[in-house]
């Protein structure tokens, strides 16, 4: 008799799960990843003019610092905005009753309903409050967020690690330590 691997999740989204999984979706996207870098890079070539600016006596540089600064309140608006209209929208859906199992995840509001497979999601990523699935495309596109919120018990947070972790692995291959799904606090889930 086969062992019934399913998790069910019962939620409704919060802004900060959203907002959580948006920075993810960034994060661990290559077009997401080239973002921060540009941005990065933009900064440390003001940081040195400025400081060149300063060690010559001139001001050169620092009329550049206002529209870093707005772009950079523009990034985090842009995400906080993004969240915002992610979040009425999932709202609008009502409350999700989420099964994950071995053949996809199927989601259930009062408006809509939803059958994903396996194969649709390139690699998942754990946080503090929220796990999240990301299709393999440049962009990561398609992201699925499941709030730990929706969890009854602990051994379902473990449950779907396990399950997430083994069917995303075969999609590509297992890191050096032999896993798949990252942590992105910086420490084990």
């Amino acid at each position: 008799m086969a062992v019934d691997m399913s998790v069910q999740l019962r939620y409704v989204v919060t802004w900060r799960e959203i907002s959580d999984g948006l920075k993810i979706q960034m994060r661990h996207s290559p077009a997401g990843r080239w973002c921060y870098r540009a941005l990065w890079g933009l900064g440390a070539l003001l940081g040195l003019v400025t400081v060149a600016g300063l060690l010559t006596g001139g001001t050169a540089g620092l009329g550049m610092w206002p529209f870093l600064l707005i772009v950079c309140v523009l990034l985090v608006a842009v995400r906080w905005l993004m969240a915002l209209a992610l979040l009425a929208y999932a709202r609008h859906l009502g409350e999700h009753r989420v099964t994950v199992d071995e053949d996809g995840i199927s989601a259930v509001s009062e408006r809509h309903t939803n059958r994903t497979d396996w194969g649709f999601y390139g690699r998942g990523v754990e946080s503090r409050r929220v796990f999240v699935l990301i299709t393999p495309d440049v962009w990561g596109t398609g992201v699925l967020i499941l709030p730990k919120s929706g969890l009854a018990t602990a051994q379902d947070t473990e449950r779907l690690r396990s399950l997430i972790t083994e069917h995303l692995a075969a999609g590509r291959p297992r890191s050096p330590r032999g896993d798949l799904l990252r942590s992105d606090d910086g420490e084990k889930p």
